[in-house]
């Protein structure tokens, strides 16, 4: 090729690349009634949580014949995996879903061994009961397995064998390597193990033996290794919760000694539980930006946004939204690109959605104006954008929406009288497969789900493909360039 048309072909495709990908145009939304046809309910995102597994989503579901059961979609293909309980319309009510492996665990009843431990690959022949763990109860008894959370090759959970209690057991997925680690608190009323949370090769819960009450424990999966961490509050119950790991600490809420639900974090050991604020109910913890973003009240500013970088000094009052002692209650800190979102009432504009880049905080937008609240909730983040439920359309029912920090927008249900959800009954966002899920609700259809697919790609293309592209680009544009200066120069 000649070394002008190089050129010319070079500049037309660097200027090609460096066109901003176009705006995202308005998803649409796609409602599936095919479980229960008809005015008749499924409920198949809100009798129990979601969960995303592969490229499917999977749910409890009620298709009018077999009871509430387990099914999955990919949005294309919406079929039951198993009819677990099959005496009838009787239900097995899979729930508790936590995807671990090759599998998804879950607890369910089968009508004879009560809510036990089971497990699916996606296929009914591969939809199998683990173990019964509670063999002295059944039917609707069992041992009733949750708080589901993976550490190494185990998973842990609570779980009662009839004897025992609620205490701490773990598996591998077979019905041999389902063990009980340790019998914390002796006595059939068990140790309650709860709010399991991996840290360093260890798990941190809160439990209660007869000794210290509900404290901090730890384990390594063998029963010397469940240990007592700290017994933080030495006249009472600290009653442990809320936790999350950021650099090397577990940040947790706790009761302490002076002041019930303070901000406290560990290393693991007991000289490295400390408190870091005393402030009271420090609650929904998300790291950004280098900082452990909260809610958090204090009787001068009421109950408003936090941060910390993880020690006592580093520990303060980000923003008092709702100025004074009035509370503005920021919660469902969700991070999506460089924003955090958060809702919160400033006590004029209702409880709206709200952002902070770690700087700036603003009020993203008011949804209804005034002072009347659109509650929004239930934050997912998806492609470049946060989804969220709103109550802005009739009373009682959620309409969905979304925000990309400059755009905020309503995305419409396809048929008129559609919603997010209908009273009682609850808005679930859900990513799977490239596939935003939530409920749906209508007169027509009652409840059931839909879905949206991915968006475009961003439009911030560092570090992407594009970047490539342009470096290449350039170059073959400057090699072209030149050429036709060493070829004008032949010439001259």
């Amino acid at each position: 090729m000649p070394a002008k048309r190089a050129l010319s072909a070079a500049l037309a495709l660097l200027l090609v690349a460096a066109i901003p990908a176009r705006a995202t145009s308005m998803p649409t939304i796609t409602v599936i009634d095919s479980i229960n046809p008809g005015s008749g309910s499924s409920e198949a995102m809100g009798s129990s949580d979601p969960v995303a597994f592969g490229d499917y989503l999977y749910f409890t579901a009620d298709d009018g014949t077999h009871g509430r059961e387990l099914w999955r979609t990919n949005g294309t293909t919406t079929t039951m995996v198993k009819d677990i309980n099959t005496n009838g319309a009787n239900e097995s009510y899979p729930q508790n879903f936590f995807a671990f492996g090759d599998y998804l665990y879950f607890s369910a009843n089968d009508g004879t061994s009560g809510y036990e431990l089971w497990r699916t690959d996606g296929t009914a022949s591969g939809t199998t009961l683990v173990k019964g763990i509670n063999e002295t109860n059944t039917g609707e008894s069992g041992s009733y397995p949750c708080y589901f959370t993976a550490l190494g090759e185990f998973l842990y959970f609570n779980a009662d064998d009839g004897t025992n209690g609620g205490e701490l057991w773990r598996t591998d997925g077979t019905e041999a390597g389902t063990t009980l680690v340790r019998d914390i608190r002796s006595g059939a009323n068990g140790s309650s193990p709860s709010h399991f949370t991996a840290l360093n090769g260890a798990l941190y819960f809160g439990a209660r033996d007869e000794d210290y009450g509900v404290e901090l424990w730890r384990t390594d999966g063998t029963a010397l290794g469940t240990t007592l961490v700290k017994d933080i509050n030495g006249e009472g119950f600290s009653w442990p919760e809320r936790f999350v790991e950021i650099g090397g600490y577990l940040f947790f809420m706790a009761d302490g000694y002076t002041q019930a639900n303070q901000l406290w974090r560990t290393d693991g050991t007991e000289a490295g539980t400390t408190l870091i604020a005393d402030v009271l109910d420090p609650n929904d913890f998300t790291a950004f930006g280098g900082y452990l973003y909260f809610a958090a009240e204090t009787e001068a500013d009421g109950y408003e946004l936090w941060r910390t970088d993880g020690t006592e000094a580093g520990t303060e009052l980000f923003l008092d939204i709702n100025d004074g002692a009035g509370d503005s209650y920021p919660y469902d800190f969700t991070v999506v690109g460089d924003l955090l979102y958060f809702h919160a009432n400033d006590g004029t504009h209702g409880n709206e959605l709200w952002a902070t880049n770690g700087s700036l905080t603003v009020l993203a937008y008011d949804m209804i104006g005034g002072a009347s609240d659109a509650d929004p909730d239930d934050f997912t983040a998806f492609g470049d954008w946060l989804y969220f439920q709103a109550e802005t359309g009739n009373e009682g029912e959620d309409e969905l929406w979304r925000s990309n920090g400059e755009a905020t927008e309503r995305v419409p249900f396809p048929l008129v009288g559609q919603s997010l959800s209908g009273p009682e009954y609850r808005a679930v966002l859900v990513v799977a497969g490239g596939r935003l899920y939530m409920s749906a609700a209508s007169t027509l259809i009652g409840n059931e789900f839909a879905y949206l697919d991915d968006s475009l790609p961003p439009t911030n293309r560092d570090g992407s493909v594009w970047t490539v592209m342009l470096v290449i680009l350039a170059g073959l544009t400057a090699a072209a360039s030149i050429g036709l200066r060493l070829r004008g120069a032949r010439r001259a």
